[in-house]
Formats: structure tokens, sequence, C-alpha cells
């Protein structure tokens, strides 16, 4: 059977984007490393509490794949427990992925990836760090936006579609909208940082709370039963309620959404950063709020401007003075006069950025931080206004059924293409999976 149009088949390994199938796997493992070199950085300097988090939304985030992936081996009658290399080989023998694997990548996308996404940044923030601490937290930020952008496409996709399906449908849209996820995700963490360690997290989670209420109120305001449902799942998924529950982008999906307009959470978008950057602008408590833990340490523009303004004009300082002297080296030695100035120029005498209890590689870190929010929200929020104005979909909660359709005809004709492939190349894996079973039956007896 031939390959259907615009969808592209599961290979090993591919040098474009997304880079196949052993790529995706090592990358899902090195976010696993990613992880335990963070909590090893809380846990390093007394940090419990963060380290704390981290573990515990990795742990559901494994509890969820397992009893996912036993449920659908029962379903399947295949007796071994889930293989990430065996479930690897059945992808590559189907040249589709299978229900285990996209499960696996979902959890993953909606539990540890939020989870840790937030955690992660706001605790390396507070914190002195070394540059491998650094990368990883910056990493982890970056990485854990890129999986929530990868869920919230699977979010969308209706009863029966995978969004591999969607994507081979339109394929420029999908990759316009995925894109904008990042951006909105990446923005999202790199805010909830910046304004936590500025204020305190406390000031910063109301706003995903009523996020979340705000879902609900658009599902009631359509009519739905489901409100108090939904609003609750989104505090739980808290992708939803940073993104919104209703504001979609291909069609109306009512599986976890509910059905309602989206101009109501995306209007709490706006306001909420709106919220959280005229408090740390216009607040200034140096003794807190309260004098309890870390409610009474300072919090308001003092602690923005020591934590991340400084920061941000060192590290711009070090960068002047390392383009310059690298453009002066680069000018005597075209002009032959390298020797006679090698004396005076060189990077000797420019300095790695710090300021006051922060480390160079906090000082870059938190400038980075600074950099994300300052660039990545404005975006967010204008391609936010602008779907409002532009995508009927998206703001009024119009459905587009022929393109639904249309995904649904393209998910059958790859569903049956897998099929094919697994009758012709599957042969071999499910000898094994039976010899498998055989053997562990003879032990049994």
């Amino acid at each position: 059977m031939a390959v259907p149009e615009g969808y592209e088949p599961v290979v090993p390994f591919k040098l474009c984007p997304p880079g196949g199938l052993f790529l995706e796997l090592g990358v899902y493992l090195f976010d696993i490393l990613n992880d335990a070199i963070q909590i090893l950085t809380f846990l390093r300097h007394g940090d419990f509490f963060f380290a704390g988090f981290m573990v515990f939304f990795i742990v559901l985030n494994c509890l969820a794949t397992i009893f996912q992936a036993n449920k659908d081996s029962e379903s399947r009658q295949v007796l071994q427990p889930f293989s990430l290399l065996r479930e690897a080989q059945r992808c590559l023998a189907r040249k589709v992925p299978t229900e285990p694997w996209a499960k696996m990548l979902y959890w993953e996308r909606v539990i540890e990836a939020p989870g840790t996404g937030l955690i992660g940044p706001y605790g390396a923030s507070l914190l002195s760090l070394t540059p491998l601490q650094a990368a990883s937290a910056l990493y982890g930020l970056l990485g854990s936006a890129k999986a929530m952008a990868e869920g919230r496409l699977d979010f969308e996709a209706d009863v029966g579609i995978e969004v591999y399906a969607l994507k081979a449908v339109c394929p420029t849209k999908a990759m316009m909208v995925s894109a904008w996820y990042f951006v909105a995700f990446a923005a999202e963490l790199a805010a909830f940082a910046l304004v936590s360690a500025t204020l305190h997290p406390l000031a910063t989670l109301p706003g995903y709370l009523l996020g979340a209420v705000a879902n609900g109120v658009a599902a009631w305001s359509a009519g739905s039963d489901r409100f108090l449902v939904l609003t609750a799942s989104s505090c739980v998924l808290v992708s939803t309620a940073m993104a919104g529950g209703q504001t979609q982008s291909f069609w109306q999906s009512h599986i976890f959404a509910g059905p309602g307009p989206g101009w109501i959470p995306a209007a709490f978008i706006l306001i909420r950063f709106f919220a959280w950057f005229g408090l740390c602008f216009f607040l200034d408590l140096p003794h807190g709020l309260l004098p309890l833990g870390s409610l009474g340490r300072p919090m308001g523009f003092p602690v923005l401007q020591a934590k991340f303004l400084r920061p941000a004009a060192a590290c711009r300082e070090a960068l002047v003075c390392f383009t310059s002297q690298t453009w002066i080296a680069t000018e005597t030695k075209t002009n032959s006069t390298i020797t006679s100035f090698s004396a005076e120029v060189g990077f000797h005498a420019c300095s790695w950025p710090s300021t006051g209890e922060l480390s160079t590689a906090s000082t870059i870190f938190n400038s980075c931080l600074l950099f994300l929010a300052v660039v990545l929200v404005p975006l967010h929020m204008c391609i936010v206004l602008i779907m409002l104005v532009l995508n009927p979909t998206y703001g009024c909660g119009v459905d587009n059924l022929s393109l639904k359709e249309e995904v649904k005809a393209k998910q059958l004709e790859i569903d049956a293409f897998a099929e094919q492939n697994e009758e012709m190349n599957g042969g071999e894996y499910t000898e094994l999976c039976l010899l498998s079973e055989w053997e562990s039956n003879s032990d049994s007896d």
C-alpha cells in the first residue's frame, strides 16, 4: 500500500526535524536525565521542597505511563510488560506510532513537562548556579515548552484522530500553530519563574486558577453541565489553564474542553500577564506579605532590579565588550599589525558578568529568563489578539466540520496503512511475543 498523501512514515533516523523515532526516544530519556540533574541541584542547595515537587511529577508521570501501557497490553492480549525498545520496534514495523507510544509521550507532555517546567526554572532563579546547572535549568524550560506545545496539539485532536493525521492534511498550519504554542508556553514558564522570584508563587498561581475558572465559565455560557468538571480538570492540567480550554485553532474538540466561546479564556490570558507585570513594576514590599516563612522575603520592583534587571545590564555590558574586542582583533589582523597590538587587545580586558550574590552562571540564566519574558510574552499576546480577530474557531467556538471530516478520513487511511505494514513486517515481532508468552506459561506450569 502506498504511503498516504502528506503523511511522513516513522523512520529510525532522519536529519530533518523531528529526527526519527530513535532520536525522539533519545530526547525522552535525556529529559529524564536532565530532570535528575535539576533534582540533584536542589538537593545540593538544601531545597528539598523543590526537589520533592519535581520527584512527585516524575513519579506521577511514570505511574500514569505504566498503568496506561499495561491497560493497552491487556486490550491487545499481550502478556509482556511495556518496553520502550519493543514498542519502538513495533512503531517501525507499522511505520506509524502505536497507541501506547503516543500515550507515553502524551502523559509526559501533560504531567511531567508542565510540573518540572514551572518548578525547575523558578527554583533555579533563586540559587547560585554552576554553568552545568544553569544550562540544565534553561534546557528544562525550553524542553518543557516544546513538550507542552506538542501536548497542546494532542489536546486539540478529537476522538479517533492523531496529530500526524492533522499534520498530513494541513502541514503548514499545523507547523505554524505548533511554533506559536512553543512561544506561548516558553513565555508562560519564563514569566512564571520571573514573577514568582520577584513576588511569590502565591501571587502567580491565582492567575492560573482564574484561567481554570474562565474555562468553566466559557463552558457554562454555552449551556454545558460539565463546567465544574472542566474547571477542576484545568486546575490539574495546568497547560489548559495557561492556553485556555475553548481557545482551539483547528476545530472545537469537546473531549476535555467542552463547548463555549474562546474569547473568555483568551481575555484572561491577557489579563493575567498585565496583572503580573503590573505587580512586578509597581509593588514594593521590603518585608514581604506576612512574617511567615518565604512570605516574609522582600517582594516587588527592587527584587526585580536585583535579580533580573541588573544581571541583564551586566550581560549586555559583557557582550558589548567581547564583541568590541573581537572586532578590534579582527581589524588588526586584517591590517597585518596583530603583533604590535598583541599586548593591548584581548578578552582579558573584559570580564564575565556577575552581580551581587549571583554567580556568573546565575547572572546569565536570570538574564535569559528576562529576555524570554520580555520578548515572548508580548509576541504571544499579539498572536492571541490576531487569533481572536481572524480565527472564528479560536474566538467564538465556531466548529470546522469539513476539516474535521477530512482529517478523520486521513486517519482511517493511515490506520489501514499501518495495519498492512504490521502484517507484512511485523511477523518477527509477533513471533517473539508469542514465544515469550509460551515460555512464561511453561515456567508457571
